[in-house]
């Protein structure tokens, strides 16, 4: 009876280092999983902008291929009716000469003679009118709903948030792009920013030359640039570059002050 005991703890024991391995590794995996949903959800505004940016290029492409689409199909229809009307036109003319009658009619004439009263062209048929009405209905509602998805797609939403940022939320780094390199300039600037709220992060020298000052920004961070360089009144605000993101302690506006500045006196 003891040896069975024996044998039954031992195998109990080893049931149970299995089942902390095996619960071992589903830990470790789980925290994996989770550790990177982490990481795509932290990645989230980039995505969103980039859909954005992708839904406001094909709204522009799709509103432009209906517009040529409608042009062409207008186009066709046209030459079908002006041939089907003047095949018409010779058939009945034609049976009007047989008949011994004129080839016109008195309402034919008189529209004739005012056609030519306005610069010798045809007015066209009330059909091509409607046809052209039409085409233009089409057009113009395909241009609104290209220019309400570009519209509504990004631009509008970032200057609603640049109107609400408020200066002490957003952190800027400021670099001295001018060459050679103006002392204090850096500083002066960063003394601006923040006697206007801002809060200021790294202050040093941008390892390459600018002729004109530029904000940039981090992907996601544009309303933040776009609210700097309104206080620095400075007029170029562009996606931040490798050298200037390496020059920077990861702020995600950077102002690089260029030789337009180098007088700068906050």
């Amino acid at each position: 009876m003891e040896q069975v005991i024996k044998d039954i703890g031992a195998f109990a024991g080893l049931g149970a280092f299995l089942g902390l391995a095996i619960l071992s590794l589903l830990y470790f995996s789980q925290a994996r999983d989770v550790r990177r949903l982490r990481e795509w959800a932290g990645r989230a505004p980039e995505r969103d902008a980039e859909e954005v940016e992708t839904t406001s290029d094909l709204a522009a492409e799709r509103a432009e291929e209906l517009r040529q689409i409608e042009e062409e199909r207008r186009r066709r229809e046209e030459s079908v009716a002006t041939e089907r009307q003047a095949t018409t036109q010779r058939e009945v003319r034609r049976q009007r000469r047989e008949a011994g009658l004129p080839e016109q009619t008195r309402m034919e004439r008189i529209r004739g003679r005012f056609s030519d009263g306005i610069g010798g062209r045809r007015l066209p048929e009330p059909r091509f009118i409607a046809v052209a009405v039409g085409a233009v209905i089409v057009l113009g509602a395909a241009a609104a709903v290209g220019a309400t998805q570009l519209l509504g797609g990004g631009g509008n939403g970032e200057a609603s948030k640049s109107a609400v940022l408020k200066p002490s939320q957003i952190e800027v780094a400021v670099l001295n792009g001018t060459n050679p390199p103006v002392n204090g300039l850096a500083g002066t600037v960063s003394d601006k920013l923040e006697s206007e709220g801002f809060r200021v992060g790294s202050v040093g020298n941008s390892h390459n030359s600018f002729t004109e000052s530029v904000v940039m920004f981090k992907r996601g961070h544009k309303p933040e640039a776009a609210t700097v360089a309104r206080k620095l009144e400075i007029h170029k605000v562009r996606l931040i570059t490798p050298d200037i993101s390496n020059d920077t302690a990861g702020e995600s506006v950077s102002v690089v002050v260029g030789q337009d500045k180098r007088d700068f006196s906050g």
